[in-house]
């Protein structure tokens, strides 16, 4: 199995070494499980679509393994870009040198068979290019406003850590590369080998969720001024019993115009918009304090314990007492 790493300048290194560690792994364990002489069972090699070296977002360079002419069509190709925004005519867009090579390449690869993948921001790339047009993206929950903002028509899930559209891949999260190596390793080798290749890199078999690991940043960077003075006063009086009507009526508006305006201005809905700093909140106190999990319910403005367990592990993928077991920063 053949697999290409596309380094592009001023991505993350460790996701292109990272990877190719992992390909070394798995070539061990599928050798010493099923003896197979040696041979390498997926063939990974680094590229650069010009074929020279380019330096990685931490200044340390990345050398090509294997020049592009010198390379059959890939089984996969994993994509790597960071994120650079230009303002065009039409609107924003990401600015990467040798785009339009690197275009035309991955989807000549794509129309004979080739499985285009991407970690972390590398989505942006596929999403610039087209090749997510009609799918299902990822990327590291951080940048999904700013993916939303450049690529309004693209539909993101943050929440999900890998995302499986059939001919294209998109893992997001800087470590994500190692949860998408594996991912391919059982596609290419099968379940056994994948399941060794996690032991010996004491690795937990593929992560599901993002969402854990994400936190709540509040849309404010627009010019809706009743809508600000909503989220500020959502932001202040949380723990109270909140009626949205009645906070509409506060900033001046219509019950039916407070929602329109403020799913616009923010991209979530009022309701969603609490629930959304309540959770957070309790993120925190559950992360610092001792409390006990209750108080830390009642505190943020909850009295039933049940919904707000479920609300919990909507938002973050666990439930709050894992949630404090996972990141719990207690001396």
């Amino acid at each position: 199995m053949k697999v290409a790493i596309l380094a592009s300048e001023l991505c993350m290194v460790s996701g292109v070494y990272g990877m190719l560690d992992v390909f070394s792994a798995a070539n061990y364990c599928q050798n010493k499980r099923y003896g197979l002489d040696k041979r390498e069972a997926i063939d990974c090699q680094i590229v650069t679509i010009d074929d020279k070296p380019v330096t990685g977002y931490n200044g340390i360079e990345i050398k090509p393994t294997r020049t592009l002419a010198a390379m059959e069509i890939p089984d996969v190709i994993i994509a790597t870009a960071s994120v650079q925004v230009v303002v065009g005519c039409c609107g924003h867009d990401i600015e990467l040198t040798h785009k339009a090579k690197i275009k035309h390449w991955l989807q000549t690869c794509q129309s004979q068979g080739t499985l285009i993948a991407s970690s972390c921001t590398g989505s942006f790339l596929l999403a610039s290019i087209g090749m997510l047009a009609g799918k299902t993206a990822t990327t590291h929950w951080r940048s999904a406003e700013l993916f939303r903002k450049i690529f309004p028509f693209i539909r993101l899930d943050c929440e999900e850590l890998l995302i499986d559209n059939g001919d294209v891949i998109c893992a997001g999260g800087s470590t994500s590369y190692m949860d998408l190596a594996l991912y391919l390793v059982e596609k290419l080798l099968g379940k056994d080998s994948a399941s060794d290749c996690a032991k010996l890199m004491v690795f937990d078999p593929v992560r599901q969720k993002q969402s854990p690991y994400g936190s709540f940043k509040a849309q404010k960077s627009h010019e809706d001024q009743a809508i600000l003075t909503a989220q500020e006063w959502l932001e202040r009086n949380y723990k109270k019993e909140i009626s949205m009507d009645a906070l509409a009526e506060q900033v001046g508006l219509g019950s039916r115009t407070f929602k329109r305006r403020f799913k616009l201005a923010t991209g979530e809905n009022p309701i969603t918009y609490l629930q959304r700093i309540r959770v957070e909140l309790a993120k925190g106190k559950l992360e610092k304090t001792t409390d006990s999990i209750n108080n830390i319910i009642w505190s943020v403005g909850y009295e039933d314990i049940s919904s707000f367990r479920q609300l919990f592990k909507r938002f973050t993928g666990l439930t709050p007492k894992d949630y404090r077991q996972k990141f719990a920063n207690l001396h």
